[in-house]
C-alpha cells in the first residue's frame, strides 16, 4: 500500500475554489505538485479536465521574497514562453502560460511541466488557474486554496504492491566528462536532477534524455551544471557529449619559435598542454634530437605522472628526471630494452628514431584502449624496405591515422632522428586525431 512516510510529504493537492458561471467540469479541477529533493523545483499536474476542449492554461502564483523562476513544459508539442516574473523585495509574482494546437484535456489529466525557482520554496496558499478555449479566451478561472491531502495506509495490509511503478534512469558513459543522476529509479512525473562534470578544458556539448519509447524529454537548466527533467512512465537513457574548449592561453617566450615556422602551432599546443617544456626559459630548441627518456616522460605527464616501480634497466639510475617515467612505461609494456644486451638496457639518453617513436605510441594507444587496427600503406615510400621488422605494423598504423607522414622527398626515414619540432607535431596529431 502507499505509505505517507515514504512519500516524505512531497506530494500536496491544491483544491480549486471556483467562481460561479463556469463549466461544470471546472469544479472537479485539481492542481497537484511534487517537489524535488532540493526543494527548488515542482512538477505540476492539472487533473479533472472534462469534455470541454481546453487549448491553454495560465497559472498565477506569488512566492515570498525576490526570486527568479523558469518553467519547462512536460510535452515537447506544448508551447510555453517560459515564465513572466514580477519581483519586489517582499514577493515575486510568477505567471506560467502554455498552449497547444490540439485540446490538452483529451485524457482528463494534463502534466503541465516543471517550475524551477532560484532557491527552495513552498507552494503558496492561493493559486489562480485560468483555462483557455480554442480562441485562447478564458473559459474558467479560480483561486485555489492549498490544503494538505492525508495519505492513509489501508487497514490490515502492510504490502507495497500498490506503490507507484518506478522506472530506471540509466546514464551512458561519455568521453571527457561525467553525468550523474540523483536517482537510479523514479516514479512517473517525479523530478530527476542531472549534474554534469566536464573534464578540465572541456565543456558540455549536448545532453539528451530519451525514453524507452523513443521520446526525447525536455530539460531545464537550473544552473551550476545541473539540469532537471520530469520522469515519464518509462525507462530513460541519459547521453552526453563534450567538446574541447581550447587551451588556456600562455605566452611563449621562445626566441627560436616564430609564427611563420611550420611547427609553431604544434609547439604552442604541447607547451600550453604541459607535455613539453623549453630547454631553457627562452629556447625550445626545435631542431634538437629528442631522447628516449624525454618521450616516456612526456607520455608519463599525459597520464598524470602515476607512481610505478623502478625499472630493471641497468642504465636507468635512481634520481634522474626520467626514472619514474621509464619505470611506468616498462611496467605497462610501452617500452622495452633495445640494441645489444636489450634485456638490461633502455638508452634513455639516446636519440629516438621515427620508427621507435611510432612503436612507443602504438603500444601506448593500445594501453589506452584506442583503435590500433588502422593501417596505412608504406609502399609509396622509397625507403619502406629499411623499416625494422618490429616497427612495420606500428609505422603502418602511425601513417594510417595521420601521425607520421613522409619527409617530402619520397622517404619516411624510419631510422632518422626525431627532432623536438617533429615530436611536438606528432604529439599534437595524436591528441587531436585519437585522444580527443
Amino acid at each position: 500500500m502507499k505509505k505517507w512516510n515514504r512519500l516524505s510529504a512531497l506530494v500536496l493537492t491544491l483544491a480549486l475554489v471556483l467562481s460561479l458561471a463556469v463549466p461544470a467540469f471546472a469544479a472537479q479541477l485539481r492542481l497537484t505538485y511534487q517537489m524535488n529533493s532540493g526543494g527548488n523545483a515542482a512538477t505540476l499536474t492539472l487533473q479533472g479536465l472534462g469534455e470541454e476542449s481546453v487549448y491553454g492554461v495560465q497559472l498565477e502564483l506569488t512566492l515570498p521574497g525576490g526570486v527568479t523562476a523558469s518553467f519547462s513544459p512536460d510535452d515537447g508539442e506544448t508551447y510555453s514562453p517560459n515564465c513572466r516574473v514580477e519581483s519586489s523585495d517582499k514577493s515575486t509574482r510568477v505567471i506560467v502560460y502554455l498552449t497547444a494546437q490540439k485540446p490538452l484535456n483529451e485524457k482528463g489529466v494534463l502534466p503541465l511541466g516543471t517550475l524551477t525557482v532560484s532557491k527552495s520554496f513552498t507552494m503558496p496558499s492561493s493559486v489562480t488557474v485560468t483555462l483557455l478555449n480554442r480562441e485562447l479566451e478564458a473559459i474558467s478561472g479560480a483561486n485555489a486554496a492549498a490544503v494538505s491531502t492525508s495519505l492513509q495506509q489501508s487497514a490490515g495490509s502492510d504490502d507495497d504492491d500498490d506503490e507507484p511503478d518506478r522506472y530506471r534512469v540509466r546514464v551512458s558513459s561519455a568521453r571527457h566528462g561525467v553525468v550523474k543522476a540523483d536517482v537510479t529509479q523514479a516514479a512517473a512525473r517525479a523530478m530527476v536532477t542531472l549534474t554534469v562534470e566536464p573534464e578540465n578544458r572541456y565543456a558540455l556539448e549536448k545532453l539528451k534524455v530519451t525514453s524507452s519509447r523513443g521520446k526525447e524529454m525536455s530539460l531545464t537548466d537550473v544552473g551550476g551544471n545541473r539540469f532537471t527533467f520530469t520522469m515519464p512512465a518509462a525507462d530513460v537513457e541519459v547521453t552526453a557529449s563534450f567538446h574541447w574548449t581550447g587551451l588556456e592561453h600562455i605566452d611563449m617566450n621562445f626566441r627560436d619559435v616564430v609564427e611563420s615556422d611550420w611547427y609553431h602551432e604544434s609547439v604552442h599546443y604541447v607547451f600550453e598542454s604541459g607535455m613539453m617544456k623549453g630547454t631553457d626559459e627562452n629556447q625550445f630548441s626545435p631542431d634538437m634530437d629528442t631522447s628516449r627518456g624525454m618521450i616516456v616522460t612526456i607520455l608519463h605527464r599525459l597520464e598524470g605522472t602515476p607512481q610505478a616501480e623502478l625499472s630493471s634497466f641497468t642504465d636507468v639510475p635512481v634520481g634522474e628526471y626520467y626514472t619514474g617515467a621509464v619505470g611506468w612505461a616498462s611496467q605497462n609494456g610501452i617500452v622495452s630494452g633495445y640494441g645489444e644486451g636489450a634485456e638490461g638496457r633502455f638508452g634513455p639518453n639516446d636519440s629516438i628514431t621515427r620508427e621507435q617513436l611510432a612503436a612507443i605510441l602504438y603500444r601506448y594507444a593500445g594501453k589506452k584502449g584506442l583503435d590500433t587496427t588502422v593501417r596505412g600503406d608504406l609502399g609509396g615510400f622509397v625507403d619502406a624496405g629499411s623499416v625494422s621488422d618490429y616497427a612495420v605494423e606500428p609505422l603502418r598504423w602511425a601513417v594510417g591515422v595521420g601521425l607520421i607522414s613522409g619527409m617530402g622527398d619520397g622517404t619516411i626515414a624510419p631510422g632518422g632522428r626525431a627532432s623536438r619540432a617533429q615530436v611536438a607535431t606528432i604529439l599534437m596529431r595524436y591528441c587531436q586525431n585519437l585522444a580527443d
